[in-house]
């Protein structure tokens, strides 16, 4: 199966192509970027001999069809996004729109036209909802969408195009909304620039430093999942051979408070008013909720590990990458 992957050079998407080739779910990857592959993903992904690597910036409509049409992948994988950043949307609220609705639109566009295409992933977040859908449980994969930030708007935007094209075209296009991902190849980008918790805590440990967080963070939780889990469910859409159409949440589907995912580290952390991370326990619901997983679990037979399988996997890959925390950190 021959596999393309736009924003495949970044914290998701690179760790779903070593999984692809790993799993031996794939034997090529076309993975498209804006930038050039840096020597982190390289030797993280390994078997680049079955990888071809190309820039392409998924605003320009005629490289994204030229690419597409040329690999002639089975599956592609829309994961080429820019996240939410306050500093970014203020300042160019625009590139949202560009990047993540004009560019999903070119990408769907390209995989109508190209005949080998039989399903088109697209990569959407739990910002869709926004941060209200003030339910009791886990939200379900069916509660309405309220974003409340460009990100959000976007992300909602680009799923009704692509829930549009599947109509008009009957292309298999799910629908993958992440919760509170960590895990490998977790950087600053181009399109990233806020870090989660657990990179921080785990850098923390790889540096022998004590990680400040405010006091209000430690009385905070949510729905952590590794990438490394992510990618599995992902490979299993990119794989089935029936329609997956639908919208599938990847998360734990368990809340863990943030004094919990600590010791799970077994980081060292301290209080402090102007601190590294700060995270509001009142935020509970929306984006912030506990996500049901019914759909992955029931469609795909997919289930997360255990945090603490997760956490000692990420631990040791940040251990055998310690130049890599060290200078990111």
């Amino acid at each position: 199966m021959h596999v393309l992957i736009t924003g495949g050079t970044g914290f998701v998407m690179s760790v779903l192509a070593r999984e692809l080739l790993t799993s031996g779910a794939a034997d090529r990857l076309t993975l498209l970027d804006q930038t050039a592959p840096d020597p982190a993903v390289v030797g993280f992904i390994a078997n680049t001999d079955a990888v071809n690597f190309d820039v392409v910036d998924v605003r320009d409509s005629e490289h994204v069809y030229r690419r597409i049409h040329d690999a002639r992948p089975d599956v592609v994988v829309h994961g080429a996004t820019v996240t939410q950043v306050p500093e970014w949307e203020r300042s160019d609220p625009t590139r949202y729109v560009d990047v993540n609705v004009l560019g999903t639109s070119h990408v769907l566009d390209a995989a109508r036209r190209t005949d080998s295409v039989r399903r088109v992933l697209y990569i959407s977040s739990a910002a869709v909802y926004g941060s209200g859908n003030c339910v009791p449980g886990p939200l379900s994969e069916d509660a309405p969408t309220r974003p409340d930030e460009m990100y959000g708007v976007s992300k909602v935007a680009a799923e009704m195009v692509a829930q549009r094209f599947a109509a008009l075209y009957g292309l298999d296009i799910p629908v993958v909304r992440f919760t509170m991902v960590f895990g490998p190849m977790e950087r600053p980008t181009s399109g990233r620039a806020q870090m989660s918790l657990p990179f921080h805590l785990a850098a923390s440990r790889v540096t022998n430093t004590s990680l400040e967080v405010s006091e209000r963070t430690l009385r905070a939780g949510g729905d952590w999942i590794s990438a490394v889990d992510v990618a599995r469910a992902l490979r299993m859409l990119c794989t089935d051979t029936e329609s997956c159409a639908g919208t599938y949440h990847l998360a734990s589907g368990e809340r863990t408070d943030v004094p919990d995912l600590i010791r799970a580290f077994g980081a060292s952390v301290t209080t402090s008013a102007s601190s590294t991370v700060d995270m509001d326990p009142d935020k509970k619901f929306g984006k912030h909720a506990i996500y049901s997983i019914a759909r992955a679990r029931g469609r795909l037979g997919w289930q997360p590990r255990p945090l603490a399988e997760q956490v000692a996997e990420y631990l040791s890959w940040a251990a055998a990458n310690s130049k890599f925390f060290h200078a990111l950190n």
